[in-house]
């Protein structure tokens, strides 16, 4: 899997967000049942998305998940997490590992969040 475009379907609004497994971004939760968050965002009040499309980097891997978005909590109210948001998700489903950096499948700059329409 090379893109973010092998994973969203046509039509389908989608927040891509890149996370690691260091402390400053552990801030992904996935239970068993495919239902949690990720937080501590900086991304639209509104953001128009219907999925959420994730890649995390562990010490071994980059993971993609897509997930179907519930609500988006924020802004946040700590001060080091002023403006910032959390998005719950639903039906999150590991889609593979990709070989890819970030910029090269979100198609985009070292920003860790993108928005995409497919």
């Amino acid at each position: 899997m090379d893109s973010i475009l092998e994973i969203i379907q046509p039509n389908e609004r989608a927040i891509a967000i890149f996370t690691t497994h260091d402390e400053w971004a552990s801030n992904l939760q996935i239970n068993n049942d495919g239902n949690d968050f990720t937080g501590d965002w900086v991304i639209r009040a509104n953001p128009k998305a219907d999925i959420i499309v994730i890649y995390h980097r562990t010490a071994h891997t980059n993971d993609i998940y897509k997930a179907s978005i519930t609500t988006i909590d924020g802004p946040l109210k700590a001060y080091f997490t002023k403006n910032r948001y959390r998005i719950n998700f639903t039906n999150c489903m590991h889609k593979g590992t990709t070989t890819s950096t970030w910029s090269e499948f979100a198609r985009c700059g070292a920003n860790p969040v993108r928005y995409i329409k497919a």
